[in-house]
């Protein structure tokens, strides 16, 4: 089946069998990520950004002062509280929470300055309830391939650490800025540094470009490759009560790999992450990919309301942008320019702080939108 395409996995090896570029694409699959060297950056950026001085600060304290520095912005900066609010409503418009928005705005701008404070901090190893060991235990245990399926929220960057610390390895798709050198700025350090964490936590990241045969692949060998299910995509879909374009990959990479789909919500419990692992779908439940893909956003659409809080702007570059609204998220006008993810990850001049934090590896487009 695989070795129909064998261009999508891996350059054409010398042997004539026909398995070989699919074995030389899962053994390169399984090669660690090599850690770069922190990149220069001006002194007060380094200064912040230093894993080493970061080791000397408490989290404990780290996480209060981000959050009163979050509810000094809020007060501080209408720009960045306009932008929270714009966000909420955008989540939360048709849902019945949709009241609750501004309400809501200013915990959302908190969470985000708090995460981005958490994430220079030494990454822990995320905490997670008897309901979701249980879950997790139950979806590694059955032999088969798992697709750990996350939204956008909370601490994302240690969501493939709950699979680790179950002692197997987590695969996580990345756009290709993810892999290029990192720039000498504050976005170039961070990307640094999420790839020497990687790198210590002996996780894998693959690139997203033409990744599905690959992703297949790995989950029919029973490995565990995490997925972001809120990506935008052709399929339109009923999603926070409105119509929401949605990529269809994982539900389409699951029904296609018979791999078990395992929804999870990173959130923050203190200065800790927490990751909430709810009960694994099997695909052989439904009737095809699109009803699989139905019972996840159902599942996703459950855990973003009850903290809504936690969801990363939709509006965000690489994401719906302009496109969603209250009432709808649709593409945007000017089409997904996923690239563009560069400029929102360092404040611009008259850029709210707010917007400076970027988004996860997957968060630029990752195997949804390739074609099996």
């Amino acid at each position: 089946m695989m070795a129909a395409q064998p261009t999508d996995l891996a350059a054409p090896s010398q042997s004539t069998g026909p398995a070989d570029p699919e074995l030389a694409a899962l053994a390169a699959a399984r090669e660690p990520l090599q850690a770069p060297r922190m990149p220069p950056a001006p002194l007060r950026v380094r200064l912040r950004t230093s894993p080493m001085l970061r080791r000397l600060l408490p989290s404990a304290v780290v996480a209060r002062r981000a959050a009163a520095r979050g509810r000094a912005v809020w007060k501080k900066d209408p720009e960045a509280r306009e932008q929270a609010l714009t966000a909420m409503r955008a989540i939360l418009g048709g849902t019945p929470r949709a009241g609750e928005a501004d309400r809501l705005a200013q915990a959302h701008l908190v969470e985000s300055e708090v995460n981005d404070a958490l994430f220079w901090q030494p990454w822990q190893p995320p905490l997670l309830d008897a309901r979701s060991r249980t879950n997790l235990h139950d979806a590694l245990s059955r032999g088969r391939g798992v697709l750990l399926s996350s939204c956008h929220t909370g601490p994302i960057f240690l969501t493939a650490s709950a699979i680790s610390t179950a002692g197997r390895t987590p695969y996580t798709v990345a756009a290709p800025w993810f892999f290029q050198e990192p720039s000498a700025d504050r976005w170039g350090r961070r990307i640094a540094h999420w790839r020497r964490q990687v790198h210590r936590l002996d996780h894998r990241v693959l690139c997203s470009v033409g990744s599905f045969p690959l992703l297949e692949a790995l989950l029919r060998e029973g490995e565990v490759v995490q997925l972001y299910f809120d990506m935008p995509g052709s399929l339109r879909t009923s999603f926070l009560n409105k119509p929401v374009m949605l990529a269809s990959g994982s539900a389409r990479l699951a029904h296609a790999a018979d791999a078990l789909v395992l929804p999870v919500r990173p959130r923050r419990a203190g200065h800790r992450a927490q990751i909430d692992v709810r009960e694994p779908l099997d695909p052989r439940d439904f009737a095809d990919a699109q009803e699989l893909h139905r019972a996840l956003a159902t599942v996703h659409e459950r855990l973003i309301l009850e903290l809504p809080q936690l969801l990363e702007d939709p509006r965000r570059a690489g994401a719906w942008e302009d496109g969603a609204t209250p009432q709808a998220w649709t593409a945007p006008q000017r089409g997904v320019a996923f690239p563009r993810v560069h400029a929102r990850a360092v404040p611009q001049r008259g850029q709210p702080r707010y917007a400076r934090h970027g988004p996860g590896p997957a968060g630029a487009g990752a195997a949804h939108g390739t074609r099996p």
